[in-house]
């Protein structure tokens, strides 16, 4: 006899649960590559938001949902920053943000950053390297300060 539970579409009360648990990363990967606090809470809200149908749907695999949760508020990012007047004073570009942003803002291990990007690790790595060597590169441009202690 088929279980009757498993009929039923799951719970709102059981999305709040993930919402509770992954919202706290999800609002502070937001922050960290928007910037701007409104922002961020306004792309964190819409990853919810987006996740909400295929939730009810049982399209999202339970195990995998801060998976889906990052990848989304990703692209909620990425929407919000292309509706932006261009900003020079950032020389980082998108996909560079982005690994510097899980790897040091959240300090997610590489494997995990590989499952969300889809990406190798080894590229990762290649990559987290060239933004590190681009950014030494910069800082040995700015003009050094007149300060001295004492």
């Amino acid at each position: 006899m088929p279980d009757p539970l498993s009929q039923q579409p799951p719970s709102s009360a059981g999305y709040a649960q993930y919402v509770q648990k992954y919202s706290g990363s999800i609002y502070a990967l937001s922050r960290l590559l928007l910037g701007l606090e409104t922002e961020a809470e306004e792309a964190a809200v819409k990853t919810f938001a987006a996740l909400y149908e295929p939730y009810l749907q049982k399209r999202l695999d339970p195990l995998a949902f801060s998976l889906d949760a990052y990848r989304e508020c990703i692209q909620q990012c990425s929407r919000l920053t292309q509706a932006r007047k261009p900003c020079s004073a950032n020389t980082l570009t998108w996909e560079s943000r982005l690994i510097l942003a899980l790897r040091y803002g959240l300090q997610l291990p590489l494997p995990e950053i590989s499952a969300i990007l889809q990406r190798s690790v080894p590229d990762l790595k290649a990559q987290l390297r060239q933004v590190r060597e681009q950014m030494a590169g910069q800082e040995s441009l700015l003009p050094k300060s007149g300060l001295t202690a004492g």
